[in-house]
């Protein structure tokens, strides 16, 4: 299968995000796309230890705060996230997450 539609229902929902994310690990488990809504942002602090994130904003628009450092951001936008910067985003976004390798709990340090 080379082609994978949107999922109907949610991945998981947490601290002020909801994700579907495409089941695409049985073609590559080198990069994970996940599809991000929030209404106002994530309610945490992230450090991502292995994987590399890059964010492309699908609508609306926030900010993302990266290692102290807050950019703004809109739709067609692209943020990539290097391996352990601490990051956090606000607004109203739909966005596609791209993690490269797959994310997986264990690697991520949240607060």
């Amino acid at each position: 299968m080379h082609i994978f539609h949107l999922p109907e229902k949610y991945s998981f929902e947490k601290v002020g995000i909801k994700g579907k994310t495409f089941q695409s690990k049985d073609l590559t488990d080198k990069v994970e796309f996940t599809v991000i809504e929030t209404e106002s942002g994530h309610q945490t602090k992230i450090i991502e230890k292995e994987s590399i994130f890059a964010y492309y904003i699908l609508e609306g628009c926030g900010n993302f705060e990266i290692d102290g450092q807050i950019e703004n951001c809109q739709s067609c936008d692209l943020v990539v996230i290097p391996v352990g910067k601490p990051f956090t985003y606000s607004g109203k976004m739909k966005m596609l997450l791209c993690c490269s390798p797959w994310w997986r709990p264990e690697q991520e340090v949240t607060f």
